[in-house]
Parts: C-alpha cells; sequence; structure tokens
C-alpha cells in the first residue's frame, strides 16, 4: 500500500507539470525609450542631418514554460531603426538577459543584418538577479568594432537611447535632442 501512495503522488506530480516563470523585462533597464514611429535625428560636425525611424519596439513580457525544459528565461528589450531616405544604416539593438540570475547581459546591433556591435557585460563572480541587475549597469555604454565597414562606434545611454554613432570613415553622427 506504501508503494502504490508512493507511485501516485509520483504521477500526481509528474501529471501537474511544473513551470518555470519568466518575468518582463524590467522597467529600471530604460537603455531604448522608443515607441513606434518615434523620429530620431542625428546630426554631424558639417551640420548634416541624418533621420530615422523607429519601426519596432518590443520588451518581453512575463511568460511560462515547462519545468522539465532545459532553458533559461529569455528577457528582453529590441529596438529596430530605419534610414529615412535610404536603407544604407538600418539598426536593430537590444538589451538580453537570459536568466532571473543574471550572469551576463549582451548589448548589441546588428547593422543591415551584416555588421555586428556587441559588448557581453558579465557578472559570473557575483549573484545577481534580474530585478537588481540596474544596480550593476552603468549609465553610459559604448560598443565599438574597427572592423566595421559602415559603424564603428555606438553610443546608448540610459533614459535616451542611442546618442551617437561613429561611421566607418570616423564621422561621428550626434543624437538632436
Amino acid at each position: 500500500m506504501k508503494n502504490i501512495s508512493i507511485i501516485i503522488i509520483s504521477l500526481l506530480f509528474i501529471g501537474m507539470g511544473c513551470k518555470i516563470h519568466c518575468p518582463e523585462f524590467p522597467a529600471n533597464l530604460n537603455y531604448f525609450p522608443y515607441y513606434k514611429g518615434q523620429e530620431l535625428r542625428f546630426t554631424n560636425s558639417q551640420q548634416d542631418i541624418q533621420n530615422f525611424i523607429i519601426s519596432s519596439k518590443n520588451d518581453s513580457k512575463a511568460y511560462s514554460f515547462a519545468w522539465n525544459c532545459k532553458c533559461d528565461c529569455d528577457i528582453n528589450s529590441i529596438f529596430n531603426i530605419y534610414h529615412q531616405k535610404n536603407d544604407y544604416l538600418n539598426i536593430i539593438g537590444g538589451l538580453y538577459i537570459e536568466s532571473e540570475i543574471v550572469s551576463s547581459i549582451m548589448v548589441s546591433c546588428n547593422i543591415n543584418n551584416s555588421e555586428y556591435l556587441s559588448r557581453i557585460l558579465s557578472f559570473e563572480d557575483k549573484k545577481i538577479f534580474y530585478d537588481e541587475i540596474y544596480k550593476y549597469l552603468e549609465d553610459t555604454i559604448i560598443i565599438e568594432n574597427e572592423n566595421n565597414q559602415i559603424v564603428k562606434k555606438v553610443v546608448i545611454v540610459k533614459g535616451k537611447g542611442l546618442v551617437s554613432y561613429t561611421t566607418a570613415d570616423g564621422e561621428e553622427w550626434k543624437l538632436v535632442e
């Protein structure tokens, strides 16, 4: 009888199934304060202007998945901008957190699906919960890749978003506020 009870309890536990709950993207990590349709204007040292439009902006929402899945939570904030007059500079940017206990965060930009600028901020020596990650991030995040042919540097500021980018020819474009 004892063995039957253990089997029944085990089957109930397996049958009920557990779920892993992933939180939404933390609101206090507002590095991309954009909305769809928003216009961003950048100017260079010659006062030329580049206009961009936010074509999408998504922050991950809370979700759940089966407990027996060997997965981490993917928590992210992603934006996509395109150049208003030509398509040589389209940027998809994101801030990605892989688990409720954060070991690293990746900040990346993908330019025209061919060039990537990314920076990984590692927290492997600390036990940081996702809702406390804001305490460990800088207000300004600089990402560089000297080998790129279009954009070699982007600067992202908390609460402002992409504030400047530097093209491969060394021209810096700054956000017009």
